[in-house]
């Protein structure tokens, strides 16, 4: 009898796991689909098709990302968790998919750590403090004092969870009363900013750089304890009198729980490599972004610590679970 190793699989309990081992020895063989939970061009798609092709060369195989918005990275992210762990279903995901959407969605549909297995953050997304080059604070004090001088007559911009949480820490923390004002994002919130019609925002640096260089905006501090390369002038708000203040997006890839330890240490070594590259740390830092990888293990405790910071943030937000 011929002896092949589809009959040593079927004939041998242990040498299934051999098996597996060479399968995953090989892996990967064909491209693997990356879920994006945003819409395609937004500024975080941009930076994902970067490490992704970046990546995809390391490993000899396309990545080819997949944009699946909606219902705050939940859509995407349900996908990722009902997938095969086979390794050739990844998303990335942040603080929306992984940690707010617990408070803010009575159903989210999944597990952000028990369906997920972590491989590397990728980085941190301070926003800014920013308001019209009109109003006549050129400080974070000077801000305070203004605001706190006009109870309930300033105005700032919402478009998504993040900003509207950074600003309400920023009320909260500074002591002043001001009107939320929704947007469906940063464009089109800065828009109303240019024009006059909100008096401050916590807006991402990449939206608000180039009407900043023009000086039709002022920026006053960084929601971050670290400065930002696009911005390395700006100080965080932490060391302009709100020592409290901390805030940062982020974004981190993550695989179907029970993917292979082999699979995990192969892409992590992949991901991490592509984000060190110098012309990725260019990108980064010329889009306000903070490159920061770290090990599966550090990811998964950074997910659980966000999990608890947004349950305090949402409260101080007052958002209510949709």
């Amino acid at each position: 009898m011929t002896v092949t190793r589809r009959t040593l699989l079927v004939a041998s309990a242990p040498l299934l796991g051999w098996g597996r081992a060479m399968a995953q020895g090989s892996y990967p063989n064909r491209p693997i689909k990356v879920v994006a939970p945003f819409t395609a061009g937004a500024a975080a798609d941009t930076l994902l098709r970067r490490v992704t092709e970046s990546a995809g060369k390391l490993l000899g195989q396309a990545m080819v990302v997949e944009n699946k918005p909606g219902a705050q990275a939940a859509i995407a992210a349900r996908l990722v968790a009902r997938a095969a762990p086979d390794g050739y279903t990844l998303m990335m995901g942040g603080n929306s998919s992984h940690a707010a959407n617990v408070h803010t969605l009575k159903n989210p549909g999944y597990d952000p750590v028990a369906d997920f297995t972590p491989i590397a953050q990728l980085s941190l997304n301070p926003l800014m403090l920013v308001v019209p080059a009109s109003l006549p604070v050129r400080t974070v004090q000077e801000f305070i004092q203004y605001a706190r001088e006009r109870p309930g007559k300033l105005s700032y911009a919402t478009g998504n969870s993040g900003m509207l949480v950074a600003a309400k820490l920023l009320t909260t923390q500074a002591g002043i009363d001001a009107l939320a004002v929704n947007y469906a994002g940063a464009a089109p919130a800065t828009t109303d900013l240019l024009a006059g019609r909100i008096d401050f925002i916590m807006n991402d640096p990449v939206v608000a750089a180039p009407f900043v260089k023009t000086g039709q905006l002022r920026v006053l501090g960084v929601t971050s304890r670290q400065r930002i390369p696009l911005f390395p002038d700006v100080a965080p708000l932490a060391e302009q009198g709100l020592p409290d203040y901390d805030y940062a997006s982020w974004s981190a890839m993550f695989a179907p729980a029970g993917l292979p330890a082999e699979m995990v240490r192969k892409l992590h070594q992949v991901f991490v490599q592509a984000m060190a590259d110098p012309a990725m740390q260019a990108f980064a830092a010329s889009a306000g972004i903070i490159a920061q990888t770290s090990s599966p293990e550090q990811l998964r405790a950074h997910v659980q610590a966000q999990i608890a910071l947004w349950g305090q943030w949402t409260r101080v937000a007052g958002l209510a679970p949709e």
